[in-house]
């Protein structure tokens, strides 16, 4: 079965970190890796990345500088068991968005990372 992935762009507003030298995006999709996917700056100081992801619900935050920050224009949060949050972003259109993932679980599997 071929599963069908949807360009989504995610931004993360210079203005936030004026002095930021790198941007990252961490997910369950890349291992919560700070190298997997840097963003690049557009001449706006804008920091933005498209990513290929299927469609669903997916939770991520940024990484500036090794400082973790939540999206400003998520589709929500949703909490991660260390006291904080993950960013939530809804992919294309896949209906009713999907349960919050079992946070315990996710941590077996090491798809969790503290924010």
């Amino acid at each position: 079965m071929r599963t069908t992935l949807v360009p989504v762009v995610f931004r993360f507003p210079g203005g936030l970190t004026p002095s930021a030298n790198q941007v990252a995006i961490l997910g369950p999709w890349n291992g919560w890796n700070p190298r997997a996917h840097t963003l690049a700056k557009d001449p706006q100081g804008v920091w933005m990345i498209t990513l290929y992801l299927p469609p669903g619900r997916t939770i991520y935050c940024f990484n500036v500088d090794g400082a973790y920050w939540l999206d400003p224009d998520d589709d929500g949060r949703v909490p991660n068991g260390w006291g904080s949050e993950y960013s939530v972003r809804h992919v294309g259109a896949s209906g009713p968005p999907a349960p919050e993932p079992d946070r315990d679980e996710e941590w077996s599997k090491g798809n969790s990372m503290p924010v």
